[in-house]
Parts: C-alpha cells; sequence; structure tokens
C-alpha cells in the first residue's frame, strides 16, 4: 500500500527561523546592546574596589601566607683587642596565616514574554540589584573579619580548605603573643586588640587607648609613612566632635574645612585635616588620626585602622583570572543569555596583619561582644 506523505514546507512544522528571535524590548532597544552594557558594567564595577574595602583589604590568590615573628635580631658587642667577636646567626621565626574562598551567586532569570513587554530600565534594574548585593556582601565580610575575634573565650579558629588557620586580630588567646615591636618593645601573650570602652559614652581616653594599640606595634606612625584613620558612625562623632585638650584631652579635635562654620576665641595652629581620605569622608582630625564618620559604621563601635602600609585582611580570590570579580555567568547554549543569567562571586578573607587594627566597643561593663553587619 502506497504511504501518503503531507507537503511539509519550511518552518511551518516547529522550525524556528530568524524572524521568530526575539531581539529588542518593548520600548525598541536591542537585548543584545543590553548585555553589552552589563558587560561594561561589569568591568567598571570590578576595578572599582569600594573605599572601604580598599581601606582593609590587600589582593591575594594565595591560600595562606607567611608572617615573620620574632627571631631576626643580632648585638654587637665591645670589641675585644685579643679576641674575636662572637659569631652571630639570624633565624627569623615564622608564622603561617589563612584565606578561606567561598562562592556566592544570584541568577536572573527572564521568560520571552516578559521580555517582549518589558522596558529597558525593567531588564537592567536586575543588573544594579545584583552590583548592590555583591558591594553589601563583601562589605558585610570585611567589616565581620575585622569585628569579630576567634580564639580564647571567643571559640575556635576556623580552618580554610588547605588547612591553615584564619586568624582574627589579637583576641587575648593563650597564643596571642605579638611579634618584638621595630622599637625593641616586647608583648606578653593573651594581647588583645578589641576593646571595651567602660563608660556609656566615648570619651577621649578610649582614642587614645585605641591610637595605642597601633603604634605601640609600631603602626600609624608618620615616620613610617603610615596614618591612623578611626571610623566612627554619628552617634560617637558627635562627642569626638567636642574633645579640647583645655578640658582634659590629650589633643583637640580639629574639623575639615567642609565642616559647617562656627565661631571660637581659638586660634588654630597648623593645618586643617583634609576632607576626605581614601574616598571617604572625614570629620576632623585628633592628634595625628583621622576621625572618618559613616552610616555604615556600626554605632557603638569604633574601628581604627593604620593606612598606608601593609593593610590588615587579604582579600583572597581564584588564581585563574577569569574566575575573580563579580562576573556574569552566560549559558553558552542559549542565543540570548538574558534569559537565564548567573551572577558570581568567588572570595575570601584573613587576617594576615593582626597589630594593623583594633576595635573599641562603647558600653559600661562586660567583655567584648562583636556587631551583627
Amino acid at each position: 500500500m502506497d504511504i501518503q506523505f503531507r507537503d511539509i514546507r519550511g518552518a511551518d512544522r516547529g522550525f524556528n527561523v530568524g524572524s521568530d528571535i526575539l531581539s529588542t524590548t518593548a520600548d525598541g532597544v536591542s537585548l543584545q546592546s543590553i548585555w553589552d552594557e552589563f558587560q561594561a558594567a561589569m568591568s567598571a564595577w570590578n576595578a572599582g574596589r569600594s573605599a572601604f574595602t580598599a581601606l582593609f583589604t590587600f589582593n591575594t590568590t594565595d591560600s595562606s601566607d607567611l608572617v615573620p615573628l620574632d627571631g631576626g635580631r643580632i648585638d654587637l658587642e665591645l670589641a675585644s683587642e685579643f679576641g674575636v667577636p662572637v659569631s652571630s646567626r639570624v633565624a627569623p621565626n615564622y608564622g603561617r596565616v589563612g584565606y578561606y574562598l567561598e562562592w556566592y551567586d544570584t541568577a536572573g532569570r527572564f521568560t520571552y514574554k516578559f521580555l517582549r513587554d518589558a522596558s529597558a530600565s525593567q531588564v537592567t534594574a536586575v543588573q544594579v540589584a545584583a552590583q548592590e548585593a555583591d558591594n553589601r556582601l563583601i562589605f558585610k565580610s570585611i567589616m565581620s573579619a575585622i569585628t569579630t575575634p576567634t580564639g580564647g573565650s571567643f571559640g575556635s579558629r576556623a580552618e580554610n580548605e588547605s588547612g591553615q588557620t584564619i586568624y582574627s586580630l589579637y583576641a587575648g588567646a593563650a597564643d596571642d603573643k605579638p611579634p618584638m615591636a621595630p622599637d625593641g618593645t616586647t608583648f606578653s601573650a593573651n594581647h588583645t586588640h578589641f576593646l571595651v570602652s567602660g563608660a556609656a559614652s566615648v570619651d577621649s581616653g578610649d582614642l587614645d587607648e585605641l591610637r595605642a594599640k597601633l603604634t605601640e606595634h609600631g603602626r600609624g606612625l608618620k615616620s613610617a609613612g603610615e596614618r591612623i584613620v578611626i571610623l566612627v558612625n554619628k552617634q560617637e562623632g558627635a562627642v569626638i566632635r567636642t574633645f579640647r585638650a583645655a578640658t582634659g584631652s590629650s589633643f583637640d579635635f580639629i574639623a575639615t574645612a567642609d565642616e559647617p562654620a562656627y565661631l571660637t576665641a581659638l586660634t588654630l595652629v597648623g593645618s586643617r585635616p583634609p576632607s576626605t581620605f581614601n574616598g571617604l569622608d572625614v570629620l576632623g582630625s585628633y592628634g595625628d588620626s583621622l576621625i572618618v564618620q559613616d552610616s555604615l559604621a556600626k554605632a557603638g563601635y569604633m574601628i581604627a585602622v593604620a593606612v598606608g602600609g601593609a593593610n590588615v585582611l587579604g582579600f583572597r580570590e581564584h588564581p585563574v583570572a577569569v574566575n575573580r570579580g563579580f562576573r556574569l555567568v552566560q549559558d553558552k547554549n542559549m542565543r540570548y543569555p538574558l534569559i537565564d543569567s548567573v551572577y558570581m562571586r568567588g572570595f575570601g578573607l584573613g587576617v594576615r596583619n593582626r597589630e594593623a587594627a583594633a576595635v573599641t566597643q562603647i558600653k559600661a561593663s562586660g567583655t567584648y561582644t562583636a556587631p551583627i553587619w
């Protein structure tokens, strides 16, 4: 028996042709141009680190670093006319600090029906939200790493995938013994950089103690090309504005030129501090330290960091360059990757220079408790 076949013509039986591909939004903007814009925005985002990130971190692709400890000094002895000098040997002692690495992602998914009726601004809004989420994640992770103690009474320390310990700032543990300072100052175990003010409101003594925690290690000194930046919330900033040497403070608070004008019978000796520092707005200065007031700083806490030398935190990314930064991952099987796009970031942190920052919690009594970011 003869079999009869229908005359199948071209694309009218399930084949997609070029005219079926959705290429523009409802307001006439090319989807491919939006994709290109997304990629350009990603490049700009990765190139411009936030001011807080740059203040605390340095980039690394290593899972750990060696940190020099004590043991690198020798002494000269009084020369003898008949004897030979004692032989010296430099045997520096090193400790290893680790950095974790974790991956974070979120997806932007669009149906063809949505894209057919959506405006370009609606599609772009997902990109803006993803960038904000990435910035917020990094900020919260960095601030938590700075302000959260580990070891001793604060619990055990985490390890990365290579078994290397991830440290916090010095937190009073039995093994928290800093190396000798450049001026020869030595430190005992149980050293801590997490302080409690002992009063319900900040006073000038809290700033003095916070600064001393860095300078005793040789950090934040002008002679070393560094400076101390103290981050505060407006709650503490309002009190710090009132500090004057005439009323018992070690230094006068000096406002920047951009601060509101005020009348005083006093004469300024020297220059005013800069109004901005590394992209952050400066409230004023206290001694050699710059006071940065920001709403992102946690009320009830002050963070001092030495800037200009080795930064506190290692910001670890993947050793392969294409896996670094905030990436928009394209599904290679899709004609228009906007239909299903995945945003991804891989990074990790760890404290390398444990003496380069210190934190004070403003409260009347009790032990230090870390803030929730």
